[in-house]
């Protein structure tokens, strides 16, 4: 309850817009939703490159409701599935600890937070971390992505937790959750805190 209390005001909704392109009904909408970190106090965001992927326009949901739509993409991890993000203009944002991922054990406790189905906002689950150095392939899409020396957790994923923080139980960020297993219960994946670390 102390980890979910201190970390949640850092844990952010991030919505996405995009256009599709379809031969019947021609360019349409579509809307997505994921989940990021707040990591600097000036409205830095950290979230999954999967998320934003594609967006035309990012927004960002804090914790009390305070909204954003003008949200720019600062840049893409092109090795890891890390997007960074930066709201123009302010100050004093409740910047999340990032920890240290290689002191991180099997065993564990650990706690997620995230926008679960893109509706329940800063949903907290726990767990321990199930295994460590794991490689996935990632679908998104029609995109596949191939990731290495990922966490695995038994913490509850969900859709619309890509991009929210696998915390340790001092309240520390030690991985931003990524991917779920399909067909499975209990098998998720988080990207080390110190990879997304320039």
């Amino acid at each position: 309850a102390s980890v979910a209390e201190k970390v949640s005001p850092s844990v952010v909704s991030v919505t996405t817009k995009s256009q599709s392109e379809s031969p019947y009904l021609g360019t349409q909408e579509e809307e997505g939703a994921g989940t990021g970190i707040i990591v600097g106090k000036d409205g830095y965001i950290m979230t999954n490159k999967h998320v934003i992927d594609g967006a035309t326009t990012v927004g960002v949901v804090l914790a009390d409701g305070t909204t954003y739509s003008d949200v720019k993409v600062l840049g893409t991890d092109p090795l890891n599935d890390v997007a960074f993000l930066k709201i123009n203009g302010v100050s004093g944002l409740p910047a999340a600890d990032l920890g240290d991922s290689t002191s991180v054990r099997v065993g564990q406790k650990v706690v997620a937070i995230g926008n679960s189905l893109g509706q329940y906002q800063n949903t907290v689950t726990s767990g321990i971390i199930s295994g460590t150095g794991r490689p996935i392939s990632a679908q998104s899409g029609n995109a596949v992505e191939n990731l290495t020396d990922l966490l695995q957790t038994d913490a509850a994923i969900n859709l619309g937790n890509s991009g929210g923080p696998l915390l340790n139980l001092k309240g520390q960020v030690i991985g931003i959750n990524t991917a779920i297993a399909q067909d499975a219960q209990g098998i998720g994946f988080s990207i080390p805190i110190n990879s997304t670390k320039g």
